[in-house]
């Protein structure tokens, strides 16, 4: 019987760690983006007028919303992320007809991320002027953020565990801002990440059901847990 519950434990916690460590795949996405396309059907495209290093790189949009330009200094947005290509309330949605987002070639062969956060906007934190609580409202609060996965914070991402699996795997999960740096003093911020693999590919738009992808698949390991309890 002690063997029997050694193997019990043993298999479960392998099946636990290796969900862990392999986010779900990016078939997934069909249903979590609406332009978005398994990573195996998708082309990676180059401009005819780019060399050829540029046109094998991964290539992202590179934006942050408007608000974020705005409050770039004393809010202290510069002391966490990079400077992206432009900032403009068109960084919510880059592939809306005249939206006219930029994009960039990454350096590293890593994925294209998309960040949304939950903005904490307050009288008593940040003194806003009527132009700034003009674009927040425009925004419905959350910021939008976009780029590659090796340019989007100042001091990159975090490379262990779940965070740092977003520069390969291509998958949806909400991190706390100071769980996602790797350097730096960042306040607690909610922010919703995704992370996918293919030309452009962090121009899709996020609907709600990115947030219930990553609990589905702790369901499921709890799910075969539970069965590989009865079984043995």
């Amino acid at each position: 019987m002690r063997v029997l519950h050694l193997l019990r434990m043993m298999m479960t916690s392998s099946l636990l760690f290796l969900l862990y460590l392999h986010p779900p795949p990016i078939q997934a996405y069909s249903t979590t983006f609406s332009r978005l396309e398994p990573s195996s059907t998708r082309l990676v495209l180059g401009s005819s007028s780019s060399s050829s290093s540029s046109s094998s790189a991964q290539r992202c949009y590179s934006c942050m919303s408007r608000y974020y330009g705005a409050t770039w200094q004393f809010a202290g947005y510069s002391r966490i992320y990079q400077e992206p290509r432009a900032f403009t309330d068109h960084c919510r949605d880059p592939q809306a007809r005249g939206a006219d987002v930029p994009s960039t070639y990454c350096e590293e062969k890593a994925n294209c991320v998309t960040l949304i956060e939950e903005l904490k906007i307050g009288e008593e934190k940040i003194k806003m002027t009527n132009e700034e609580k003009g674009i927040v409202s425009g925004t419905g609060a959350r910021g939008y953020i976009r780029g590659c996965w090796g340019s989007v914070l100042l001091f990159g991402f975090n490379r262990t565990g779940t965070v740092g699996a977003l520069a390969e795997h291509s998958f949806c999960h909400t991190f706390n801002l100071t769980q996602l740096v790797s350097g730096g003093r960042p306040e607690e911020s909610s922010i919703n990440v995704c992370s996918c693999r293919g030309s452009l590919c962090n121009g899709s738009t996020i609907n709600s059901s990115t947030s219930q992808f990553t609990n589905s698949h702790l369901l499921l390991a709890t799910f075969i847990v539970i069965f590989m309890s009865l079984i043995f």
